[in-house]
């Protein structure tokens, strides 16, 4: 079971009233555990709720989620959705500082393009340490095996895919052996080798798109689809470097 605070205002003062929970029931949403706050925070509830995905519309709390070692993403919901799946939930992952840490991002931020090669080449066969994201993949992994259990593997109602900037030939090898030395499948790998992402998050339509970096959360949604923010790694540094040097 997840147990998430999806919506931004279930982290709000507007939570503390009842009429809040019964609106909910109202609109066919069962929820059998629910955390009222009072406006404070909810983090420190997190881990006793067993939470493995928070995802709030405050950066402040997603971070605070993060260093409590919760899976967790700032949400962007687009002001016109496109269409999705009503029957398989689909979720899209980028890799390195989602999936991974960013060991290897800090080499390319480092060195470039060609030192991040070498080095993927020589540690290919070195799983990358895991990162913030790594739990909630896994907690669908258990969802999806229930469903292949009962013979639904081809028609699982939940499909996963790690999309990244990743080429396929040579730094995508060590992603995909990475995910199987953690005994976890991803459904579908896409190696974009740079390229820009938005073509393959139309294609997929996906519920929810997680990345680190805000420039392909903003282009996600602005394509209609619902992307999180994950304030995690060298990128976020870099961000803030620039953000400084502008002021």
């Amino acid at each position: 079971m997840f147990h998430p605070f999806p919506n931004p205002e279930f982290t709000t003062p507007f939570v503390t009233k009842p009429v809040d929970v019964f609106s909910l029931l109202l609109v066919g949403l069962f929820i059998e555990r629910f955390c009222m706050t009072g406006g404070n925070s909810p983090v420190g509830y997190l881990k006793a709720y067993h939470t493995n995905l928070y995802l709030s519309a405050d950066p402040v709390k997603v971070r605070e989620a993060l260093e409590e070692g919760i899976a967790a993403a700032t949400m962007f919901t687009p002001e016109k959705m496109t269409e999705v799946s009503k029957t398989q939930l689909r979720v899209a992952f980028d890799g390195d500082a989602v999936l991974f840490s960013d060991e290897s991002e800090r080499i390319f931020k480092a060195h470039g393009l060609d030192k991040f090669f070498e080095h993927e080449k020589a540690h290919e066969n070195k799983p990358l340490d895991h990162g913030p994201l790594k739990g909630f993949l896994e907690a669908l992994g258990k969802l999806q095996k229930r469903f292949y259990d009962k013979g639904q593997r081809l028609d699982c109602p939940i499909r996963t895919y790690l999309v990244t900037a990743r080429s396929a030939a040579s730094s995508g090898t060590r992603a995909l052996k990475t995910l199987r030395s953690w005994g976890l499948e991803i459904d579908e790998a896409l190696f974009l080798a740079g390229a820009p992402k938005g073509p393959m998050l139309e294609k997929i339509r996906p519920h929810i798109f997680f990345d680190d970096q805000m420039f392909h959360v903003e282009r996600a949604a602005e394509m209609g689809t619902v992307a999180c923010h994950v304030p995690y790694g060298i990128a976020q540094r870099k961000g803030a470097e620039a953000k400084q040097k502008k002021l």
